[in-house]
């Protein structure tokens, strides 16, 4: 069995949910890292199997997301996830002794791409584009697509990559993540011929797997660096190192199981129909509450475990949840004279949040990172929209679109790396 043996076999309530969460994240540190990524797997299963039940555009198709068949989600990974690991390695041991691949690729390298080309094998969904598309980003889309009409985007591509490599026993695999784009990372081999004193640090090397697709093509650009990918663009201003999608020289290195586990909560999509227009012409923003509820209080355990402290995206998803479902943690007034070096300052936690997530992307990221300041415009946008007395967030939220201009503007432009920030 994975994870805790005296689980139940089906979890009834929320807090039952958020127990066994708690039980999982707090003995990351006792257990092997092989059996975290198992518990990962399995979180990945959970988790998007809640989001399949309650996100779907028509209401009839939407279902409460308890009672949870955990047994049954244990019994998806144990029997379609891990023979599918074991199969492609296995496959994968018996071509590298007839090879012909270069010896300078790894190992690693060809393993990566083994393990990627079976998971979108197994994630093909023949009515679905195969490209990036809400609720696609977890095990159990990539195992039940044909069901929920859903295939597989990039970041539940690398994650299960990533999940899949420390399975089988490649521990330096990492899920490396930019503010929109993911892919696996890992550090090069050492160079066993050099002497002790000759050795240099040793350099990370990059995958790329979220090549949507099975044709021999696609199958092939699967485990390249990433510079490959911008040979391909003939685009001579922009490279790896100039890059917004791949955050140049600064993505983030989710190296701990708990990273692992905040990118994967982080990336929970609470949303049901953003193009639904409302009788007075509007596009309200319909969401799932229940799936919001989960999230929040799955990242706040993260948060107070440490496991977000160089993590700005899952600090920001965080207030995003406090924004649509407040808890009174979120509510509680905390001092902040030191980040707004302002002595005597109190603000809400909510805005804390933020404020902690755009000091990390200045500090730890060298100020790359534009959705900090995004989300925190975001924020003073909307918290001063019907208060009269809060008219200062208006300037407030200007002057956070301006820094998130600033930011955006010091990568090269090129309309398949940083449309999204369009």
């Amino acid at each position: 069995r994975l994870v805790n043996e005296n689980d139940g076999s089906i979890l009834h309530t929320h807090d039952e949910l958020i127990r066994a969460f708690q039980s999982d994240v707090d003995s990351f540190k006792s257990k092997r890292k092989k059996e975290n990524y198992q518990s990962l797997a399995l979180w990945s299963c959970i988790i998007g199997y809640c989001e399949a039940l309650a996100t779907h555009k028509d209401a009839a198709r939407r279902f409460a997301l308890f009672p949870i068949p955990l047994d049954s989600l244990r019994r998806l990974i144990e029997e379609d996830f891990l023979p599918l690991l074991s199969q492609e390695q296995n496959t994968s041991n018996k071509k590298d002794k007839h090879s012909t691949t270069k010896e300078s690729e790894s190992v690693h390298r060809q393993t990566v791409r083994a393990v990627s080309n079976a998971i979108w094998k197994k994630a093909q969904n023949k009515k679905s584009s195969m490209q990036d598309e809400p609720h696609a980003n977890s095990l159990y889309s990539c195992l039940c697509g044909d069901v929920d009409g859903k295939s597989l985007d990039c970041f539940g591509a690398a994650l299960l990559v990533v999940i899949g490599m420390n399975i089988l026993g490649f521990s330096n695999s990492c899920l490396t993540l930019s503010e929109d784009h993911a892919y696996e990372s890992h550090l090069e081999d050492v160079d066993n011929n050099a002497s002790n004193d000759q050795q240099s640090p040793r350099k990370r090397a990059t995958c790329e797997v979220a090549v949507p697709g099975n044709t021999k093509a696609a199958q092939s650009k699967r485990g390249k660096e990433i510079s490959h990918t911008f040979e391909q663009l003939k685009c001579e201003h922009i490279t790896a190192e100039t890059s917004w999608l791949y955050m140049a020289k600064n993505p983030v290195l989710c190296d701990t199981p708990g990273m692992v586990m905040a990118a994967l909560v982080s990336n929970l999509n609470c949303d049901i129909d953003k193009q639904k227009i409302a009788a007075d012409g509007s596009k309200p923003q319909v969401v799932s509450r229940p799936l919001y509820k989960m999230k929040r209080d799955m990242l706040w355990i993260l948060h107070d475990g440490l496991c977000m402290t160089r993590f700005p995206f899952s600090l920001i998803e965080l207030g995003d949840c406090e924004e649509h479902v407040a808890s009174q943690k979120g509510m509680e007034w905390v001092d902040a004279s030191e980040l707004l070096k302002s002595k005597g300052t109190q603000i809400l936690r909510n805005e804390k949040l933020y404020i902690d997530a755009i000091s990390i992307s200045k500090t730890i990221y060298e100020d790359a990172q534009v959705y900090p300041f995004l989300y925190a415009a975001h924020y003073h946008r909307d918290a001063g929209k019907n208060d009269k007395s809060q008219e200062y967030r208006l300037v407030e939220s200007l002057r956070l679109y301006a820094e998130a201009t600033r930011v955006a503007s010091t990568y090269r432009y090129h309309n398949k790396d940083c449309l999204q920030l369009m």
